[in-house]
């Protein structure tokens, strides 16, 4: 019986340890993407090595923005979310288009829009002055308590909630913080496209 000749017997190995590392490898991924569905975080160092560059755009931070505008005589007005908002999406519901596009490009617009619309209805008052505000909370918080309690083992801190039905903001409410990201004169010209990276970015004008 003729021996396997070793340059051939090496390729032949090498091309079955590749196929199952390749096997392990997929294997791997699949038991880690079964348990980050499940919400089992028991191997979570081991899981960060198979799913950190999965979300490279992940954010660690959520928020909601909210405009006020002032009047000539001193009344606030909030002009984001505005009544006139029609559409929500996000996990409970609760988020317009500007905090579902997480970099703000239509946090203006949005408010530029508004306040076309109250021009008519506040014409006696009118708007002189917009503040516009960011709610910020760790995205940690937005976990359901159950979970928050199996991720971290601790309960989940936070006020009790003031309505059965928003259960789901218990934590963020008492642990987020608000900031000043922008403020403009309504009289003045639309803010130039710097200034609106600047507001992009959180940098006052």
């Amino acid at each position: 019986m003729s021996r396997m000749p070793r340059p051939r017997m090496f390729c032949v190995a090498r091309r079955i340890a590749t196929r199952l590392a390749g096997a392990a490898y997929l294997a791997a991924l699949g038991v880690f993407l079964v348990l980050s569905l499940l919400g089992d975080s028991l191997l979570s160092p081991l899981s960060y090595f198979f799913t950190w560059d999965m979300f490279p755009a992940h954010y660690t931070e959520s928020s909601k923005r909210v405009a006020v505008g002032v009047t000539v005589s001193g009344r606030h007005l909030q002009l984001h979310p505005a009544p006139y908002q029609q559409f929500y999406g996000g996990v409970y519901g609760d988020l317009t288009r500007v905090e579902l596009e997480r970099q703000g490009l239509y946090y203006l617009a949005a408010v530029d829009q508004t306040l076309k619309l109250k021009a008519a209805e506040e014409s006696h008052d009118p708007i002189t002055h917009v503040y516009l505000f960011e709610r910020y909370w760790p995205a940690k918080f937005n976990y359901p308590a159950d979970i928050y309690k199996a991720w971290s083992g601790i309960e989940k801190p936070g006020r009790p909630p003031a309505e059965p039905n928003a259960a789901h903001t218990a934590g963020r409410e008492g642990r987020s913080a608000w900031r000043l990201v922008g403020e403009f004169d309504v009289g003045r010209p639309a803010p130039a496209e710097n200034e609106r990276e600047n507001l992009r970015r959180g940098d006052r004008p």
